[in-house]
């Protein structure tokens, strides 16, 4: 399922926490338009996705390598192994935010995943993915509810 893509994020964005969207100051550099970290290259931060690889990593049956996890999530081996040792931190490293740092990071032209792919790869069950994205703040679900792997997960804001 996996294996037809290329990664598009070649680096982590400034910002280690964020997707790294909002533009650099020009007057600042070391700052974004908000006073934060950006640099407004829309790649991920290493926390967010060492985070979502971390909670992935509790449904996985067997221990995950360097290659599983740069398959899974679309990222080059080097920055996989770099994800791979951030540690999750319980009160951010939830299932919902695992599905969207994972789901993003699938295609840089943010084509639709369904949430069967998503069940596959997180090994749980449609129902739990479903309840998931539900709970998030920035995902949401398109297509018909009584067909849950069929339903496409959406992104809206970061």
């Amino acid at each position: 399922m996996m294996g037809d893509k290329t990664p598009w994020v070649t680096r982590w964005g400034r910002e280690s926490d964020s997707w790294n969207v909002i533009e650099e100051n020009e007057e600042s550099p070391e700052e974004d338009e908000e006073g934060g970290l950006s640099d407004g290259s829309g790649f991920p931060g290493r926390w967010l996705v060492g985070q979502a690889v971390a909670r992935w990593a509790l449904t996985q049956p067997v221990q995950p390598t360097v290659e599983i996890v740069a398959d899974i999530f679309n990222l080059p081996p080097a920055l996989a192994q770099d994800a791979m040792s951030v540690l999750l931190h319980p009160a951010f490293g939830s299932l919902a935010a695992a599905v969207q740092v994972w789901a993003g990071l699938q295609y840089a032209d943010c084509r639709d995943v369904t949430v069967g792919e998503a069940a596959l790869v997180f090994h749980l069950s449609p129902a739990a993915i479903v309840e998931a994205v539900d709970k998030h703040y920035y995902l949401y679900l398109r297509g018909d509810r009584s067909d849950p792997a069929s339903l496409v997960i959406e992104h809206e804001g970061e």
